[in-house]
Parts: structure tokens; C-alpha cells; sequence
């Protein structure tokens, strides 16, 4: 007889299985293109991505229990879907992201936090420069700016002077190579930034999708409906990146030609807000849920791999 409160502990905090999981969906990725640098790169990017969403988590303590499940998670959404293997600018963005919601957890009632609002802003002027869709979040982080009681005028003149920095920058460089042109070309384009294109996934990928939406409502109904003692702070962050994910995930179905970057960024909270629902419930179906969450993902993988 099985002992899923067992199995269920061995994957929220066991290195061994953690490991061994992870080298499962690895072998998939590289097993028929191991000398791949490119992809080798990307990989590592992906799992430095996984590794700061883990010390998010301890940094600002959303789960009060040693896991690893943040990490898990991020490594396996990414990990079970070839599109993900293909271009390293997507997980650079993700990589990008990371590092800018540690800056805005940091604003959390600091009503002087103009510091973060502008790195905020350089990273995701920064971000556009090689894509454009980077601007769109600027509204997300003033929203959580605004959620986490941190926005005001000085916070929000300090994000609009990360954007005069850089192109004023871009601008004085081109002058000075005296090359208008140069400016042009980095300015965004309102008919790349807001495209549309149809979304084109194959069945295991509705059906991997379908999946992750499902379990990701479960954790939802959780978080907004069920009375669960957290801290405020932490309730806060939740509910911001639940919220926030949506939009994300969305523009991934408006924006298909860009589905990777868009994906790839909204695993981020997603992968969070799993981590903390399988973490902390302590409920036998929950702890069912989880570990058909992983198997069946895995054998998906398993199945786009055998189809190719």
C-alpha cells in the first residue's frame, strides 16, 4: 500500500527526488541533442530562474515550512514543453522577471521605495530593447505597488525616469555616432508591442495547459475562498501573483508568435503559488492532486517526446 503522505513529503523536501525528477525531464531534452550548447545554455538560465524563485521564497518566507517545490515546479512547466528548448531570450526574460519581483516584495508598505520602482523600470526598458511586449508590465507593477500600500507620486515619477534614462542614453549614442536611425530602431513599435496571432498548440500541449489551469484554480479557490492563516504580507503577495498570472497567461493565447516569453514568465507566480497550495494543505486529496499533477505532466512529456 502506498503511503501518499509520505511519497507527497519526499518531493516537497527530499534533494534525492528532487534531483532524480528533475533528471527525468532533463533526459528528455538532451537525449538525442546532447552537444547543444545553445540548448545547454538555456537549460541553465531556466534552472537559475528556479533557483531564485526558491530564495524568493525564503527571503520573504510565503512558505512557512522548508520545500522544494517552487523550484520543482518552475523546472517541470518549463521543462515539459519543447517550446521552451528553442530561444534563450525567453528564459533571460523570465530570468529578468525574477529579479524584478524581488525588488517590487521589497516595497511591501515602504512608501519611500523609489529606489525599486526605478530599478524596476531600467530592467524592463532594459528588457524591451530586445522585447518590446517588456513595456506591458509596467501597469502589473504598479498595480502591486499600489496592492502592497508602496505607490505614490515620487514611486511612480521614479519609474518614469527609468524610462528617460535609457533613451536618453540610446538617444545621446546615436548622436554621437551620428546615426539617427540608430534611435528609431529602439524605439518600441506599437504594432509589435500590441500584435495579435492566433494560438497554434498541438493536443498535448491543450491538454498539458488544461491541466496546469485546473490544479491552478484548485490553489485559487483556496487562496480567495477558504479561510487559511497566513500572514497578510504573504496573503498579499499571493493574491498578487494570482491575479497578475492571468493577465500573463492570457496575453500567451493573444500573442502566440511570442507564447514562449509569455509562458515562461507566468510560470514564475504559478509555479509559487502551486508550491505554497501543496506545501502547506494538508489534505489527503490535495496531496493526491499533486502527485498526479507530476505524473501526468511527466507522461505527456513523455508522449510528445515518443511522437516527434
Amino acid at each position: 500500500m502506498i503511503n501518499i503522505k509520505k511519497v507527497h513529503d519526499a518531493f516537497v523536501s527530499n534533494w534525492i527526488v528532487f534531483v532524480a525528477y528533475v533528471c527525468v525531464i532533463l533526459a528528455f531534452r538532451f537525449w538525442s541533442d546532447w552537444s547543444n550548447f545553445a540548448l545547454w545554455g538555456n537549460t541553465l538560465v531556466q534552472i537559475g530562474v528556479a533557483f531564485f524563485l526558491l530564495q524568493l521564497d525564503h527571503i520573504f518566507t510565503i512558505i512557512r515550512r522548508r520545500t522544494l517545490l517552487p523550484m520543482l515546479f518552475y523546472i517541470i512547466l518549463v521543462g515539459c514543453n519543447p517550446i521552451f528548448n528553442v530561444s534563450l531570450k525567453d528564459s533571460l526574460a523570465a530570468l529578468l522577471m525574477m529579479v524584478n519581483y524581488l525588488f517590487l516584495f521589497q516595497t511591501y508598505q515602504k512608501p519611500d521605495s523609489q529606489l525599486s520602482a526605478l530599478n524596476i523600470s531600467l530592467i524592463l526598458v532594459l528588457g524591451s530593447l530586445f522585447w518590446s511586449q517588456f513595456l506591458l508590465f509596467f501597469p502589473i507593477f504598479w498595480i502591486g505597488f499600489n496592492r502592497f500600500h508602496s505607490f505614490n507620486l515620487r514611486v511612480f515619477l521614479a519609474s518614469l525616469t527609468g524610462i528617460v534614462m535609457v533613451y536618453l542614453f540610446v538617444f545621446s549614442w546615436s548622436i554621437y555616432q551620428k546615426d539617427w536611425m540608430l534611435f528609431l530602431s529602439f524605439l518600441p513599435k506599437p504594432k509589435e508591442i500590441f500584435s495579435i496571432s492566433e494560438p497554434n498548440l498541438s493536443n498535448y500541449e491543450w491538454i498539458s495547459l488544461g491541466i496546469i489551469l485546473f490544479t491552478y484554480i484548485f490553489a485559487g479557490f483556496n487562496l480567495f475562498v477558504v479561510s487559511i492563516s497566513e500572514k497578510i504580507k504573504t496573503i498579499s503577495f499571493l493574491k498578487y501573483l494570482y491575479v497578475s498570472s492571468f493577465f500573463i497567461f492570457a496575453m500567451a493565447f493573444v500573442q502566440s508568435e511570442y507564447r514562449s516569453y509569455w509562458e515562461s514568465i507566468a510560470y514564475i507566480p504559478i509555479a509559487l503559488v502551486l508550491a505554497h497550495y501543496f506545501t502547506l494543505t494538508n489534505k489527503l486529496y490535495v496531496k493526491i492532486l499533486m502527485l498526479i499533477f507530476l505524473l501526468t505532466l511527466l507522461i505527456i512529456r513523455f508522449l510528445q517526446y515518443f511522437s516527434a
